[in-house]
């Protein structure tokens, strides 16, 4: 076989097919916001998740010791407590890794909660033209709600049921992902109706409407899939959202208790103790990092999941 033949049997490689993914990550890459974001969040996470294995201070309990209690109150960062210890002798930075790890939580899975209830609005409000004013009527009375006070409302009303039934922490846990999703998925709704009418009248889901596909099925095979990518958008953007709302109502006294370690109780004790500036410092900055850094991921993934840009 010659030279010409080889080559003309062997497409080069860079003409082979590309996944959709191989093309979204690419884009990613290319945008230097995005990437600085992943690592600083996958750093966060990091530090979270497996920091604790490390660093095994207590975060909660405090010294039975009266004296020792007061002795280990309010220190500088030292070797023993590198970012130093709060008000009751607790080690801060053990704290801030518990606490990251609560205030992450809540943000992914109240998140999670409003693009569930946003997808499923959007697909029925856009496909279903009966359900649409009902439904687009609904979603602008939420927006119309002032969502902090509304938070506040329901914390403040359903929390004590829930924790006499899971716990204190527990049940503060539940009843801020429910406040919170039932306060942020107006937005997700919004985004995906207007996918969902694009959609539903291109040829292929004309084509499956005509040979007697059920709605149902046309809606989780064709339309789903084509509406995926701004829910992802909107639901990473939305992280941060949901942390900042979490660090809110906990500064305000509603979420999680002061010894219990968030990021926003973190802030509620530090603000009662302004005697030092650096114990609100430490949970502001996380706060402050983790937020910024998912909203420049959102702003890759949007890039990249543009068939606009990506492939430019």
């Amino acid at each position: 076989m010659t030279d010409a033949t080889a080559a003309t049997a062997a497409p080069d490689r860079e003409d082979a097919p590309r996944s959709l993914w191989r093309d979204v990550w690419d884009q990613f890459r290319m945008h230097r916001g995005a990437m600085i974001g992943l690592w600083v969040l996958g750093i966060l996470l990091v530090f979270v998740l497996l920091g604790p294995l490390v660093w095994t201070a207590e975060p909660i309990k405090v010294n039975p010791n009266t004296a020792q209690m007061f002795k280990s109150r309010n220190l500088p960062p030292s070797w023993d407590s590198p970012l130093g210890t709060d008000q009751v002798g607790r080690d801060i930075m053990a704290r801030l890794m518990l606490g990251g790890k609560v205030s992450m939580a809540v943000g992914f899975v109240a998140m999670s909660v409003a693009v569930f209830l946003g997808t499923l609005i959007g697909l029925l409000s856009g496909y279903f033209r009966r359900l649409d004013g009902a439904l687009m009527r609904l979603t602008d009375l939420f927006l119309s709600l002032p969502l902090l006070p509304l938070i506040l409302v329901l914390t403040f009303l359903y929390g004590p049921y829930l924790r006499e039934i899971f716990g204190p922490n527990l049940g503060t846990f539940f009843i801020l992902i429910i406040a919170i999703g039932l306060t942020s998925w107006m937005h997700v709704a919004r985004i995906v109706r207007g996918q969902v009418l694009a959609v539903k009248e291109r040829e292929f889901v004309l084509a499956a409407r005509s040979i007697g596909t059920p709605a149902r099925r046309i809606i989780t095979r064709h339309i789903l899939p084509n509406v995926l990518a701004p829910v992802m958008v909107a639901g990473a953007l939305g992280v941060a959202n949901a942390i900042i709302t979490e660090s809110v109502v906990s500064f305000l006294g509603q979420g999680f208790q002061s010894d219990f370690s968030t990021w926003g109780s973190m802030l509620n004790s530090a603000y009662y103790n302004q005697t030092y500036p650096m114990q609100m410092v430490w949970p502001g900055l996380a706060i402050s990092l983790t937020v910024l850094s998912v909203n420049y991921v959102g702003d890759g993934l949007r890039d990249a999941l543009d068939p606009r840009i990506r492939g430019r």
